[in-house]
This record gives C-alpha cells, sequence and structure tokens, in this order.
C-alpha cells in the first residue's frame, strides 16, 4: 500500500460527516475533529486557520502540544496539535526544499512537444536528488560542463537544407495557355495575370486570376 498524507478544500469534504468548518472556526484554538473509515482518516483542525488534512495511514494519536502567539494573552500559549498534523508539516518541509532547489536551476530551453517539460523536470530533479550535502551551484556547473564537452566531441550532421525559390511566378505552357473554349470559376482573390487588379476568378484550365476581359487576352496573345 503506498502511504499518502494531505491537505483537502473544504468544498471536497461536503459528503463528509465532519464539523463543518463555521462550527470549528468558534472553537478554541487546537479544537480538531476527526472522522474515519476503513481506509481513511480525516482531520479537521483550528489554527489561524481551519485546515483539513486526509491520510490513510495516521491519525491524531498521539496528540501533542506546538506553542502559538495569543493576540487575548499577548503571549505564547501551547494549543493541542494532532499527530496527523505534525506529520505532515515535517514532510512538507522537505517537499518545499526540494520545490525551490527546483526552481533554482530549472533548464530554460523551451520545446513544443508535449512531453518536454515531463522530461526536463525528471532530469533536473534527479541533479537535485544526487546533490546531496553539496551546494546546488557547485554541483550543477561540473554535471553541465561535462555534458557540453561530451556534446561538444560527438560530431554532428546537420540535415541538409532545403532551398526555397521564391518569386514570381512562371507563366503556363505555351501550349495550354493560347488554348481557347475555357471558362472561368469564381476562387479566393489575387491578382489578375494580365491587368494585375483584384480578381475573385480563375480560368479551369490554366488555374490563373484572369478577367472576364481579360480571359480571352491571356489566352491568344502571348505576353
Amino acid at each position: 500500500m503506498i502511504r499518502a498524507t494531505g491537505t483537502i478544500r473544504n468544498s471536497r469534504t461536503r459528503k463528509i460527516p465532519i464539523m463543518p468548518v463555521d462550527e470549528v472556526k468558534k472553537k478554541y484554538r487546537g479544537f480538531f475533529d476527526h472522522v474515519c473509515n476503513s481506509t481513511v482518516y480525516v482531520c479537521r483542525w483550528n489554527d489561524n486557520a481551519v485546515v483539513t488534512l486526509a491520510s490513510n495511514h495516521l491519525t491524531h494519536h498521539p496528540i501533542g502540544s506546538v506553542q502559538r502567539y495569543s493576540q487575548s494573552q499577548k503571549k505564547h500559549v501551547k494549543i493541542r496539535m494532532p499527530e496527523i498534523v505534525r506529520r505532515y508539516n515535517t514532510s512538507m518541509g522537505g517537499v518545499d526544499i526540494l520545490d525551490k532547489l527546483l526552481s533554482s536551476y530549472r533548464p530554460r530551453l523551451r520545446s513544443k512537444k508535449w512531453w518536454w517539460n515531463l522530461f526536463s523536470n525528471a532530469l533536473n530533479l534527479t541533479v537535485v536528488a544526487t546533490a546531496q550535502g553539496i551546494a546546488q551551484r557547485w554541483f550543477h556547473c561540473p554535471v553541465t560542463s561535462g555534458f557540453q564537452k561530451r556534446c561538444h566531441n560527438t560530431p554532428i550532421r546537420a540535415k541538409p537544407r532545403l532551398t526555397i525559390r521564391t518569386g514570381r511566378r512562371a507563366h503556363p505552357p505555351e501550349t495550354l495557355r493560347i488554348t481557347e473554349g475555357y471558362y472561368l470559376e469564381p476562387i479566393s482573390q489575387r491578382r489578375c495575370r494580365v491587368c494585375k487588379k483584384n480578381c475573385r476568378l480563375h480560368c479551369v484550365e490554366c488555374r490563373e486570376r484572369l478577367h472576364r476581359k481579360c480571359f480571352p487576352l491571356y489566352h491568344r496573345v502571348s505576353t
């Protein structure tokens, strides 16, 4: 069984038979309510704010204590803290540190591939987890420089560049252009091949934009 402990949004606990948040707020600081079935334990604790936690392996036993500053008494007082809250706070410290280190030296490469973020985060997580007891900066530098040297010594074969011809389109073959008897049909707007004005007609045979008055000129006279 995979052990898990985490917080739950209050909107997700409407069907759980536990004391509502508004009622818990009215209780003293350190008050908690709990409910458990055969698999999941849910605890709602009143601190600065009401927090709800769930776990499949922790409960409120043993109940400990923690110091909090009391505005009414103007001093630090001890309040009750369930074991599930204490263990969650202890474990979250390591998660917060891991998130901080991951964000400090996160790879800056961009990609449109959907899997790139998962791949780069997995590599970054491996480096951060390996560098235990070593400053992240001094650990990342030799790893990065060694990777760059290895890639630099490996010959890279570039793909051949494709040359794209740009410029004015050539006329269709003479045997096709000077034929007669074809008709025009509507199409998207482009320049007419004869008068150079906007035209929404083209010849069905040669596929050139032509006005009705320019059609016979183009198909009879060589340009």
